[in-house]
């Protein structure tokens, strides 16, 4: 058919979130660690901060941890590099993400 299917962004959103915590609360049930976000926030960029913040939210919401590393907008690249290779190394880390743009 050429009909249109109309889809509700939100409803669907809100349903991949259940899907998501379903399968977290899942892996934890079958003995292993809750998933751990580390997010590197450099400098003071508001839309980065509302970003992050928004994801903390939704990790949250689907009981991924997560932590915040902020850092000041004058870090130098060797101890970024050294921050994400400490936290790639850390087994309690799931996930790294540095947000973009760094200033």
């Amino acid at each position: 058919s050429d009909e249109a299917t109309i889809i509700s962004g939100t409803k669907l959103a809100k349903q991949v979130l259940k899907e998501v915590q379903r399968d977290v609360e899942s892996w934890i049930s079958f003995g292993n660690k809750r998933p751990h976000l580390s997010v590197i926030l450099v400098g003071d960029n508001p839309a980065s901060h509302i970003y992050v913040r928004n994801k903390i939210k939704a990790a949250a919401a689907v009981g991924i941890s997560s932590e915040v590393i902020l850092r000041s907008k004058d870090v130098s690249q060797e101890e970024l590099l050294d921050m994400t290779v400490k936290l790639n190394r850390d087994s309690t880390v799931s996930g790294v993400l540095v947000q973009l743009p760094l200033p």
